[in-house]
């Protein structure tokens, strides 16, 4: 029996607005729990009104003038790559770099793990959302999986594999040019480690894994779940950890190393769908996560999940969209429902391809 429960709570809060004559509003506070971790998010539908009285719409000229002066100097474009990227030992990569298409897997020159890639995606220095296509996500994704198995061939106690995203500057990218940074490592970090804990425990507690209940339990529900591609489950997060937020779960699989050409296939196509939405909705940056544990795992019920957030638009003095709630609380801020972001969602998942 599945021990999943989607807990959430209301409150009330008044204040007098001065935007309509200091009359009496009610604001009601929904806050919701995530099922597996107890993480926290808030929704409030008066912040869609916020968005709109604070937050712009992407700027096309500053982006423009973004992208024309970042490739100027850009370390990713044409043979700046070769000269100003360094390489694997021969030991370990014996031609230095992984290529697959447009797809080079190099070293980063300051890493924060034992390995850590990066991956420049694309001959062009800036792509629209709606430009990723499959093709160029699962070359980078190919990559990303043959450097994971050479350094499982050579490092036995290689064992957490965390495949990121970061595109443009609200998402944390340095460089503008489309790119993916990879890391693998012995123990994993904070958040990867509870997510594989949790799922120990729920499997000790219940007698059954957390990822496969979840499944079932979201489709029976439906309202959040998406759609399936090949052996990944597409769904909205009950409570997200951030905006937008689209989780795809492998039904079977918890190593990224182990994934077969198909799955990495379907998992690019479905990434190229949610990036689409994006677009769609109006946003030009975005963050995503692809976490794995090798075998044996870790966590009994642990699979390999994608987590995928938009960010902040590009904009004169934007300001960021993570502060104190998010960083120091550690509880996120739901603009959108995820329930309707699934519903939007399912749509991008019927052009072009059945699934």
């Amino acid at each position: 029996m599945s021990g999943i429960k989607f807990e959430s709570y209301e409150s009330e809060s008044h204040i007098l607005n001065p935007f309509k004559g200091f009359t009496e509003e009610t604001h009601i506070v929904e806050v919701r729990k995530d099922p597996l971790l107890g993480d926290k998010s808030v929704y409030n539908p008066a912040l869609k009104d916020k968005v709109k009285f604070f937050f712009a719409e992407c700027d096309a000229g500053l982006i423009e003038k973004l992208v024309e002066d970042s490739a100027k100097t850009c370390i990713f474009c044409g043979d700046n790559l070769e000269k100003n990227t360094p390489q694997y030992p021969q030991s370990l990569v014996p031609e230095g770099r992984i290529r697959i298409g447009e797809a080079i897997l190099f070293p980063n020159l300051f890493p924060v793990s034992k390995y850590h890639s990066v991956i420049a995606l694309s001959k062009a220095h800036f792509l629209k959302l709606s430009e990723f296509s499959p093709e160029i996500i699962g070359n980078g994704l190919r990559a990303a999986q043959q450097f994971v198995n050479t350094v499982y061939v050579h490092d036995q106690e290689a064992a957490f594999v965390a495949v990121n995203a970061n595109y443009l500057f609200p998402a944390g990218a340095t460089l503008v040019h489309p790119h993916l940074q990879m890391l693998i490592t012995p123990s994993a970090y904070s958040y990867h480690e509870r997510l594989i804990q949790a799922c120990f425990k729920y499997s000790q507690e219940n007698g059954s894994e957390y990822y496969p209940d979840l499944i079932e339990q979201e489709r029976a529900i439906g309202s959040r779940y998406i759609s399936k591609t090949g052996g990944w489950h597409w769904m909205a997060a009950f409570s997200p950890m951030g905006i937008n937020e689209i989780v795809a779960v492998h039904e079977s699989d918890n190593d990224f190393g182990k994934l077969s050409n198909s799955d990495l296939i379907d998992l690019a196509y479905g990434i190229s769908r949610v990036l689409t939405l994006y677009d769609r909705l109006g946003h030009l940056s975005f963050n995503y996560s692809i976490l794995s544990a090798r075998e044996p795992a870790d966590g009994k019920g642990f699979r390999c999940i994608l987590k995928m957030i938009s960010r902040q638009n590009l904009y004169p003095n934007y300001r960021n969209d993570d502060y104190f709630l998010q960083k120091l609380l550690q509880t996120e801020l739901i603009i959108n429902l995820p329930e309707e972001i699934a519903m939007i969602t399912r749509n991008y998942f019927k052009e072009g391809r059945n699934v």
